[in-house]
């Protein structure tokens, strides 16, 4: 495994940015081959298969791939350890049973690489160990310290970056940094006065500094995944919205405006509590929640995956028994009342700091910025 906890970047070349129609880069997508990396769980590598062939006109009758495409970008987000890194490390050891080189860019907890060991000892032979070291030697790790660092790679990379056999791209996670550069709305609003800004423009522009970066991040993952016919596999956190929503909604970080468009496949990852008490530890749920560059709005059982992680990888569960829908209960009208009156300077326990309560602030995160991107 070849790990660059620094970046040594050259600054001694400048090389020349060729530019090409969007046309052209979309011909030239879809001209080649298809293909696609397994997460390890079948099920799930058919729910994220596209539509059928018949069902969009002008597409031709080949057999579309499945699991994780080559040439996009699928995000995987979810609460903290529902198992979004392991179905990175399930990703990347397909394509290293493979023989393809992955990258793997970690923004804090270090990629663990006994687990990896031991997936793929188990794709290949349980003896094979020999074998599974060689493969090891195909992946790129990089330790990207701060924001700077991970917009520097991937934005003015090294000349050998990435490799030409590369066909798998991991950041975990991707929206990590962005919440020690930019603060919060409500921190926002606060300092405001401390600074001594009082140009309009000036606070807009700094509101919408962050989807600003996050637009350029977006865009340069969907070149690199393009150009080089990568499967970028990015994690995203969660944080809790309540404007606009229902109830308390987990979200993902990085969201909306350009960074929606740039994601053409999201898959989230959650815990339930099923039945079988033994189990409710261990079951996990991937949900597909966009394909193909759509959202899907309309939960199917087929687009939600139960599985359980094990040492040695991802294992499919068959059939999970779903909770009892229980009768409802009679309330007393003055208990809701109480429960909903609380004082005046009491918060709720599900107000998330995040929450879009902002000066200004666009959701679609492209105010501010000219069509020049």
């Amino acid at each position: 495994m070849k790990t660059q906890d620094f970046l040594g970047l050259s600054t001694q070349e400048s090389h020349r940015i060729v530019s090409f129609p969007a046309s052209q880069s979309l011909n030239a997508s879809t001209a080649s081959d298809l293909g696609a990396l397994s997460t390890g769980l079948p099920q799930l590598d058919e729910a994220l298969r596209p539509p059928s062939p018949e069902d969009v006109p002008g597409r031709s009758g080949e057999v579309e791939p499945t699991g994780i495409e080559y040439g996009h970008i699928t995000e995987v987000f979810g609460p903290p350890g529902a198992g979004k890194t392991s179905m990175a490390i399930s990703v990347a050891a397909t394509a290293l049973r493979d023989g393809y080189k992955v990258i793997w860019i970690d923004t804090g907890s270090p990629l663990p690489r006994f687990r990896l060991e031991k997936m793929l000892r188990k794709s290949t032979n349980e003896n094979a160990f020999d074998a599974s070291e060689d493969r090891l030697d195909n992946l790129v790790y990089f330790h990207a310290k701060s924001l700077p660092h991970l917009l520097a790679l991937l934005m003015h990379p090294p000349n050998d970056f990435p490799p030409e056999d590369a066909r798998l791209l991991v950041i975990d996670s991707v929206s990590a940094l962005f919440s020690s550069y930019f603060l919060n709305p409500s921190e926002f609003r606060s300092r405001l006065p401390q600074s001594g800004i009082t140009d309009k423009s000036q606070i807009q522009w700094l509101v919408n500094r962050k989807w600003n970066v996050t637009s350029d991040l977006g865009n340069q993952l969907v070149k690199l995944a393009v150009t080089h016919r990568l499967a970028v596999l990015l994690i995203n956190q969660t944080h809790t919205r309540i404007k606009g929503q229902p109830r308390a909604t987990l979200s993902p970080v990085l969201a909306g405006g350009t960074w929606e468009n740039s994601i053409h496949t999201r898959l989230a990852i959650y815990r339930d509590l099923p039945e079988d008490e033994e189990h409710c530890n261990q079951t996990r749920f991937a949900e597909v929640m966009k394909r193909s560059g759509k959202t899907l709005f309309l939960r199917l059982d087929e687009n939600i995956v139960p599985f359980k992680i094990e040492t040695d990888g991802l294992c499919g569960i068959s059939q999970v028994q779903s909770l009892p829908v229980l009768p409802p209960e009679p309330v007393d009208a003055t208990l809701l009342v109480s429960q909903r009156k609380r004082k005046v300077d009491e918060i709720a326990d599900s107000h998330d700091e995040e929450s879009d309560e902002e000066l200004d602030w666009d959701e679609g995160g492209d105010t501010g910025r000219g069509e020049e991107d």
